[in-house]
Protein backbone atom coordinates (compact mmCIF):
# COMPACT_ATOMS: atom_id res chain seq x y z
CA UNK A 1 0.00 0.00 0.00
CA UNK A 2 2.84 2.40 0.82
CA UNK A 3 4.43 1.73 -2.58
CA UNK A 4 1.11 2.34 -4.30
CA UNK A 5 0.61 5.63 -2.49
CA UNK A 6 4.17 6.68 -3.31
CA UNK A 7 3.57 6.18 -7.05
CA UNK A 8 0.21 7.96 -6.85
CA UNK A 9 1.70 10.93 -4.97
CA UNK A 10 4.62 11.23 -7.37
CA UNK A 11 2.26 11.06 -10.36
CA UNK A 12 0.08 13.77 -8.84
CA UNK A 13 3.08 16.06 -8.35
CA UNK A 14 4.35 15.47 -11.88
CA UNK A 15 0.91 16.07 -13.39
CA UNK A 16 0.47 19.31 -11.49
CA UNK A 17 3.82 20.51 -12.83
CA UNK A 18 2.87 19.76 -16.42
CA UNK A 19 2.69 23.06 -18.31
CA UNK A 20 -0.07 21.74 -20.55
CA UNK A 21 -2.16 21.07 -17.47
CA UNK A 22 -2.12 24.70 -16.41
CA UNK A 23 -2.91 25.80 -19.95
CA UNK A 24 -5.93 23.53 -20.18
CA UNK A 25 -7.26 24.63 -16.81
CA UNK A 26 -6.76 28.28 -17.77
CA UNK A 27 -8.68 27.86 -20.99
CA UNK A 28 -11.36 25.88 -19.20
CA UNK A 29 -11.97 28.79 -16.83
CA UNK A 30 -11.71 31.21 -19.75
CA UNK A 31 -14.36 29.23 -21.63
CA UNK A 32 -16.61 29.44 -18.60
CA UNK A 33 -16.21 33.21 -18.44
CA UNK A 34 -16.92 33.46 -22.16
CA UNK A 35 -20.43 32.34 -21.33
CA UNK A 36 -20.98 35.88 -20.12
CA UNK A 37 -20.64 37.15 -23.67
CA UNK A 38 -22.89 34.44 -25.06
CA UNK A 39 -25.44 35.12 -22.37
CA UNK A 40 -25.76 38.77 -23.34
CA UNK A 41 -26.65 37.72 -26.87
CA UNK A 42 -29.77 35.85 -25.76
CA UNK A 43 -33.08 36.84 -24.22
CA UNK A 44 -33.87 35.42 -20.76
CA UNK A 45 -31.63 32.46 -21.50
CA UNK A 46 -28.34 33.94 -20.34
CA UNK A 47 -28.11 31.86 -17.16
CA UNK A 48 -28.85 28.61 -19.00
CA UNK A 49 -26.25 29.39 -21.66
CA UNK A 50 -23.70 30.24 -18.98
CA UNK A 51 -24.32 26.92 -17.20
CA UNK A 52 -24.19 24.95 -20.43
CA UNK A 53 -20.95 26.58 -21.60
CA UNK A 54 -19.38 26.16 -18.17
CA UNK A 55 -20.21 22.45 -17.90
CA UNK A 56 -19.07 21.85 -21.48
CA UNK A 57 -15.75 23.54 -20.64
CA UNK A 58 -15.22 21.36 -17.59
CA UNK A 59 -15.91 18.26 -19.70
CA UNK A 60 -13.82 19.26 -22.72
CA UNK A 61 -10.66 20.35 -20.97
CA UNK A 62 -10.90 17.63 -18.35
CA UNK A 63 -11.10 15.04 -21.13
CA UNK A 64 -8.05 16.53 -22.86
CA UNK A 65 -6.09 16.28 -19.61
CA UNK A 66 -7.27 12.71 -19.01
CA UNK A 67 -6.30 11.53 -22.48
CA UNK A 68 -3.04 13.28 -23.28
CA UNK A 69 -1.55 13.28 -19.80
CA UNK A 70 -2.89 9.77 -19.17
CA UNK A 71 -1.27 8.32 -22.28
CA UNK A 72 2.10 9.70 -21.25
CA UNK A 73 2.02 8.23 -17.74
CA UNK A 74 3.51 4.91 -18.85
CA UNK A 75 5.10 5.69 -22.22
CA UNK A 76 7.01 8.68 -20.86
CA UNK A 77 8.53 6.59 -18.08
CA UNK A 78 9.59 3.96 -20.61
CA UNK A 79 11.05 6.49 -23.07
CA UNK A 80 13.00 8.28 -20.34
CA UNK A 81 14.08 4.91 -18.90
CA UNK A 82 13.09 6.19 -15.47
CA UNK A 83 10.88 3.14 -15.09
CA UNK A 84 13.73 0.67 -14.68
CA UNK A 85 15.05 2.00 -11.35
CA UNK A 86 11.49 1.90 -10.01
CA UNK A 87 10.92 -1.69 -11.04
CA UNK A 88 14.32 -2.64 -9.64
CA UNK A 89 12.89 -1.78 -6.24
CA UNK A 90 10.20 -3.93 -4.60
CA UNK A 91 7.53 -2.36 -6.83
CA UNK A 92 5.14 -4.55 -8.78
CA UNK A 93 4.16 -3.51 -12.29
CA UNK A 94 0.51 -3.71 -11.33
CA UNK A 95 1.16 -1.31 -8.47
CA UNK A 96 2.88 1.01 -10.90
CA UNK A 97 -0.11 1.14 -13.27
CA UNK A 98 -2.67 1.46 -10.49
CA UNK A 99 -0.61 4.16 -8.77
CA UNK A 100 -0.45 6.15 -12.00
CA UNK A 101 -4.22 5.90 -12.34
CA UNK A 102 -4.84 7.07 -8.79
CA UNK A 103 -2.37 9.94 -9.10
CA UNK A 104 -3.91 11.34 -12.28
CA UNK A 105 -7.42 10.78 -10.89
CA UNK A 106 -6.50 12.97 -7.93
CA UNK A 107 -5.17 15.61 -10.32
CA UNK A 108 -8.38 15.52 -12.33
CA UNK A 109 -10.45 15.77 -9.17
CA UNK A 110 -8.57 18.90 -8.14
CA UNK A 111 -8.81 20.55 -11.53
CA UNK A 112 -12.48 19.63 -11.95
CA UNK A 113 -13.14 21.17 -8.54
CA UNK A 114 -11.30 24.36 -9.50
CA UNK A 115 -13.18 24.75 -12.78
CA UNK A 116 -16.47 24.03 -11.01
CA UNK A 117 -15.70 26.71 -8.43
CA UNK A 118 -14.97 29.07 -11.29
CA UNK A 119 -18.37 28.30 -12.81
CA UNK A 120 -20.22 28.80 -9.51
CA UNK A 121 -18.33 32.02 -8.80
CA UNK A 122 -19.22 33.36 -12.23
CA UNK A 123 -22.89 32.46 -11.78
CA UNK A 124 -23.02 34.06 -8.35
CA UNK A 125 -21.19 37.26 -9.27
CA UNK A 126 -23.14 37.86 -12.47
CA UNK A 127 -26.57 36.38 -11.77
CA UNK A 128 -26.64 36.01 -7.98
CA UNK A 129 -27.59 32.38 -8.49
CA UNK A 130 -26.35 29.10 -7.09
CA UNK A 131 -27.66 25.86 -8.57
CA UNK A 132 -26.55 22.83 -6.58
CA UNK A 133 -28.02 20.51 -9.23
CA UNK A 134 -25.03 21.38 -11.42
CA UNK A 135 -22.95 19.19 -9.12
CA UNK A 136 -24.79 16.14 -10.44
CA UNK A 137 -23.59 16.89 -13.97
CA UNK A 138 -20.09 17.67 -12.69
CA UNK A 139 -20.02 14.33 -10.87
CA UNK A 140 -20.91 12.34 -13.99
CA UNK A 141 -18.36 14.35 -15.98
CA UNK A 142 -15.73 13.28 -13.46
CA UNK A 143 -16.81 9.66 -13.91
CA UNK A 144 -16.19 9.97 -17.67
CA UNK A 145 -12.75 11.39 -16.93
CA UNK A 146 -11.91 8.30 -14.87
CA UNK A 147 -13.05 6.12 -17.76
CA UNK A 148 -10.90 8.14 -20.17
CA UNK A 149 -7.84 7.73 -17.93
CA UNK A 150 -8.42 3.98 -17.72
CA UNK A 151 -8.65 3.76 -21.51
CA UNK A 152 -5.56 5.94 -21.92
CA UNK A 153 -3.55 3.65 -19.64
CA UNK A 154 -4.80 0.56 -21.46
CA UNK A 155 -3.83 1.87 -24.89
CA UNK A 156 -0.51 3.20 -23.61
CA UNK A 157 0.41 -0.34 -22.51
CA UNK A 158 -0.82 -1.86 -25.78
CA UNK A 159 0.58 0.65 -28.29
CA UNK A 160 4.20 0.95 -29.28
CA UNK A 161 4.22 4.76 -29.21
CA UNK A 162 2.51 7.53 -27.29
CA UNK A 163 1.19 9.11 -30.50
CA UNK A 164 -0.56 5.93 -31.58
CA UNK A 165 -1.94 5.42 -28.07
CA UNK A 166 -3.31 8.98 -28.09
CA UNK A 167 -5.04 8.39 -31.44
CA UNK A 168 -6.58 5.13 -30.21
CA UNK A 169 -7.79 6.74 -26.99
CA UNK A 170 -9.29 9.75 -28.76
CA UNK A 171 -11.09 7.45 -31.21
CA UNK A 172 -12.40 5.25 -28.40
CA UNK A 173 -13.73 8.26 -26.49
CA UNK A 174 -15.32 9.77 -29.60
CA UNK A 175 -16.98 6.50 -30.59
CA UNK A 176 -18.17 6.07 -27.01
CA UNK A 177 -19.80 9.49 -27.07
CA UNK A 178 -21.72 8.62 -30.24
CA UNK A 179 -22.30 4.94 -29.46
CA UNK A 180 -26.10 5.24 -29.76
CA UNK A 181 -25.75 6.79 -33.21
CA UNK A 182 -23.34 4.07 -34.28
CA UNK A 183 -25.64 1.36 -32.87
CA UNK A 184 -28.51 2.61 -35.04
CA UNK A 185 -26.34 3.07 -38.12
CA UNK A 186 -27.82 -0.01 -39.80
CA UNK A 187 -31.14 1.83 -40.05
CA UNK A 188 -29.49 4.48 -42.22
CA UNK A 189 -26.83 2.32 -43.90
CA UNK A 190 -28.21 -1.22 -44.42
CA UNK A 191 -24.82 -2.52 -45.59
CA UNK A 192 -23.00 -1.35 -42.46
CA UNK A 193 -20.92 -4.15 -40.84
CA UNK A 194 -23.21 -5.27 -38.01
CA UNK A 195 -20.62 -7.37 -36.12
CA UNK A 196 -18.20 -4.43 -35.96
CA UNK A 197 -20.97 -2.05 -34.88
CA UNK A 198 -22.11 -4.39 -32.11
CA UNK A 199 -18.54 -4.87 -30.93
CA UNK A 200 -17.91 -1.13 -30.70
CA UNK A 201 -21.24 -0.55 -28.98
CA UNK A 202 -20.72 -3.13 -26.24
CA UNK A 203 -16.93 -2.99 -25.87
CA UNK A 204 -16.57 0.78 -25.49
CA UNK A 205 -18.11 2.78 -22.63
CA UNK A 206 -21.33 4.58 -23.50
CA UNK A 207 -20.34 8.12 -22.59
CA UNK A 208 -23.71 9.45 -23.77
CA UNK A 209 -25.37 7.95 -20.70
CA UNK A 210 -23.22 10.18 -18.49
CA UNK A 211 -24.23 13.40 -20.25
CA UNK A 212 -26.58 15.11 -17.79
CA UNK A 213 -25.73 18.68 -18.79
CA UNK A 214 -29.00 19.43 -20.59
CA UNK A 215 -31.09 17.80 -17.87
CA UNK A 216 -29.64 19.83 -15.01
CA UNK A 217 -29.46 23.07 -16.97
CA UNK A 218 -33.16 22.91 -17.86
CA UNK A 219 -34.24 21.68 -14.44
CA UNK A 220 -35.14 18.09 -15.29
CA UNK A 221 -34.96 15.79 -12.24
CA UNK A 222 -31.95 13.48 -11.93
CA UNK A 223 -32.78 10.71 -9.42
CA UNK A 224 -30.06 9.43 -7.13
CA UNK A 225 -30.75 5.96 -8.53
CA UNK A 226 -29.47 7.14 -11.92
CA UNK A 227 -26.29 8.47 -10.34
CA UNK A 228 -25.80 5.21 -8.44
CA UNK A 229 -26.21 3.17 -11.64
CA UNK A 230 -23.74 5.37 -13.53
CA UNK A 231 -21.28 5.12 -10.65
CA UNK A 232 -21.45 1.33 -10.68
CA UNK A 233 -21.08 1.22 -14.46
CA UNK A 234 -18.04 3.51 -14.38
CA UNK A 235 -16.34 1.60 -11.56
CA UNK A 236 -16.87 -1.78 -13.22
CA UNK A 237 -15.69 -0.63 -16.64
CA UNK A 238 -12.70 1.29 -15.27
CA UNK A 239 -11.80 -1.74 -13.15
CA UNK A 240 -11.89 -4.03 -16.19
CA UNK A 241 -9.84 -1.61 -18.30
CA UNK A 242 -7.25 -1.20 -15.54
CA UNK A 243 -7.08 -4.97 -15.00
CA UNK A 244 -6.41 -5.44 -18.70
CA UNK A 245 -3.77 -2.68 -18.64
CA UNK A 246 -2.03 -4.26 -15.65
CA UNK A 247 -2.11 -7.69 -17.28
CA UNK A 248 -0.64 -6.37 -20.54
CA UNK A 249 2.01 -4.28 -18.80
CA UNK A 250 3.00 -7.17 -16.56
CA UNK A 251 3.73 -9.33 -19.61
CA UNK A 252 5.21 -6.57 -21.75
CA UNK A 253 8.88 -6.74 -22.64
CA UNK A 254 10.58 -3.46 -21.84
CA UNK A 255 13.47 -2.53 -24.07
Amino acid sequence: MNRLLAVATNTYRESIRERVLYNLVFFGILMTLSGLLLGRLSIRQDEKILKDVGLASVELFGTLIAIFVGVGLVSKEVDRRSLYPLLAKPLDRREFVLGKFLGLSLTLALNTALMTLGLFATLYLTRGAFDANLLKAVYTIFLTLLLSVALALLFSTLASSAAFASICTVCAVMVGRFSDVIHNMTEVIPDAPLPLINFLYYALPNFANFDLKARVVYGDPVPLADLAWLTGYALVYAGLALSAAMLVFERKELK
